[in-house]
């Protein structure tokens, strides 16, 4: 008879600033107990999985986030990717071995911190149209004959351009003017601007627990900021996105889908 031991694999969910047992019935993937495993000052919370992870269900997702914000009420938490697993107790030992300083930085520089997500999404077509209704068009082509094709084709270029850039303009003024209201809030910030079409911003920020009410009370001001926008705020999460490694592994990938499904909308 095969031992069950070697059908089973270790789920990694999370990093804590805790090297002792932890007491608790948290229910880990797969119902297995969750349990710490200690490497120096620091450990490692995993429980034991099947090794089958290629069709998991998607309530493993959700499954993971509630876990390891489980462990943020009591523990400072460096959260790990979602599926990510070992073999065995030595491979995660020598990974914490060769990360331990990392972690210890990470850990202390996130001590008492969460994380919140802002989307903000424009029509970025219905602003083009105000602009080329509001901008006069500049026809400094007069050495290309009239109506020629190139002139056309060169105008249409030239505009094009200048929308672009007074769309460029617009779009800073909109997160300048938003930012600056998360900003004082928060202790590190992560903006990505215009990352596609209707994208005008996705942000991530590093907050203090204490002033999470605060931010909150921020994002229902920001909501007025006069333009045709709309909100996606989602948080308190664990720091996904501002852990920092000399060495990065692909093990602390932010968690893009929860944040989605997480998200409140305005």
């Amino acid at each position: 008879m095969i031992d069950q031991k070697t059908q089973m694999k270790i789920y990694a969910h999370c990093i804590v600033d805790h090297s002792q047992a932890i007491d608790n019935d948290i229910e880990g993937m797969g119902g297995t107990p969750i349990y710490n495993i200690p490497y120096r000052d620091i450990g490692i919370v995993v429980s034991h999985i099947d090794k089958q992870t290629k069709d998991v269900p998607k309530e493993w997702v959700l499954k993971h986030e509630e876990i390891t914000e489980k462990l943020m009420e009591n523990f400072n938490v460096l959260p790990m990717r979602f599926l990510t697993v070992f073999n065995n107790e030595k491979d995660i030992l020598g990974m914490m071995k060769d990360y331990h300083n990392d972690f210890r930085m990470n850990l202390d520089r996130l001590r008492n911190k969460v994380e919140f997500g802002l989307k903000i999404i424009w029509s970025a077509e219905e602003m083009r149209r105000r602009i080329i209704n509001e901008v006069d068009k500049v026809d400094d082509l007069a050495s290309l004959k009239d109506n020629s094709l190139a002139k056309s084709f060169m105008k249409e270029k030239i505009e094009k351009y200048k929308v672009d850039k007074v769309l460029e303009k617009e779009a800073e003024r909109y997160i300048v003017v938003i930012d600056n209201i998360f900003n004082k809030l928060s202790v590190e910030k992560k903006l990505q601007k215009l990352t596609t079409e209707n994208l005008l911003l996705n942000a991530s920020y590093l907050v203090e627990k204490e002033k999470q009410k605060d931010f909150k009370e921020a994002f229902e001001r920001a909501k007025n900021t006069p333009g045709d926008l709309k909100y996606l705020f989602s948080g308190p999460w664990p720091p996904y996105n501002f852990i920092v490694l000399t060495k990065k592994p692909d093990i602390f990938t932010p968690l893009e889908i929860l944040k989605t499904m997480g998200n409140t909308s305005f």
